[in-house]
């Protein structure tokens, strides 16, 4: 398959690309500088191929026209950047929404939208099942939404995957996003991680090649089209907790900082996973301590 990738350099994109060609597919990236947006902007971009400049909508449809599937991984926007700006939100959902009108134009390809687990079911009652109602509650679950909201309006049988907390080598500290990138960040650096809230608030951690195996198999199973199928451990870790693991993998026995809650953090939350189990055949399979092994000898190599 030809496998369409949109955030192709970001965290989740680039190992995705990764896992789309170990499993024997053709990854095409679409990145900032390679936009797939209408206009001289959008230059799909292949291994071993030109780049090819064409403009406007017929651009979309033809860059598109020969791809078996188009993975939605981009995001500007993280819940600090949209509690800060909310307009930062609405610019990019209009660009969302702007883009795939235009590719639906060109016709039939799968398009897979990676959405927020951690954010979209707000302050229910975990494990989150996917047809648990939606109440988010702050400013980015929102946004979330409405992004899945424009996917289905214009891809009815796009696959919705509702992703949790992502971490792994190539994850670095970003807008008040990740968790382990920062407290890593600040280790090395020779200051001491920071709790915001509630130390037994608990999150999904999902090692990000497993993550990508999980998109892969969506790309490739046919009976995904028009799910919403939650990715992630299934199992919750307390950030307390969290923070003893990273203290036994680094050696770096350091009592993290407890500071005031943010009011954009979520309350405990972790994804029920049967239906990726059972459609997908997918399951997370990395040990949480050997995850963060593994994202650590990462950044020691940096």
């Amino acid at each position: 398959m030809r496998i369409g990738i949109v955030g192709a350099n970001g965290f989740i994109g680039s190992a995705l690309t990764a896992a789309v060609q170990k499993a024997g597919h053709s990854a095409v990236s679409f990145t900032r500088a390679n936009p797939i947006s209408g206009g001289d902007r959008y230059r799909p971009v292949s291994a071993g191929a030109d780049q090819n400049r064409v403009a406007g909508e017929d651009a979309a449809r033809a860059g598109a026209g020969d791809l078996d599937a188009v993975v939605w991984a981009a995001t500007s926007s993280t819940p600090a950047t949209i509690a800060a700006d909310p307009g930062t939100g609405e610019t990019e959902l209009k660009e969302f929404e702007e883009t795939c009108a235009a590719l639906a134009r060109g016709g039939d390809t799968r398009f897979i939208l990676l959405s927020s687990g951690g954010t979209v079911y707000g302050h229910g009652h975990p494990p989150h099942r996917e047809d648990d109602a939606l109440s988010p509650t702050n400013d980015y679950g929102k946004f979330k939404v409405r992004m899945e909201e424009v996917c289905r309006s214009i891809f009815p049988d796009s696959t919705i995957l509702r992703i949790s907390n992502v971490y792994g080598p190539g994850q670095r500290a970003r807008g008040g996003q990740g968790v382990l990138g920062h407290w890593m960040k600040a280790l090395r650096n020779g200051g001491t991680p920071v709790i915001y809230g509630d130390p037994t608030v608990a999150r999904d951690y999902i090692y990000i090649a497993d993550c990508a195996c999980a998109i892969v198999a969506a790309t490739e199973t046919p009976s995904a089209s028009g799910q919403t199928i939650n990715i992630g451990s299934g199992e919750p870790t307390s950030l307390e907790a969290l923070a003893g693991v990273l203290a036994g993998v680094t050696g770096i026995d350091t009592a993290p900082q407890i500071l005031e809650g943010r009011p954009y953090d979520n309350r405990s939350t972790w994804l029920a996973t049967t239906r990726a189990r059972d459609l997908l055949g997918w399951s997370a399979t990395t040990p949480l301590t050997e995850g963060v092994r593994a994202m650590w000898e990462w950044r020691d190599e940096r």
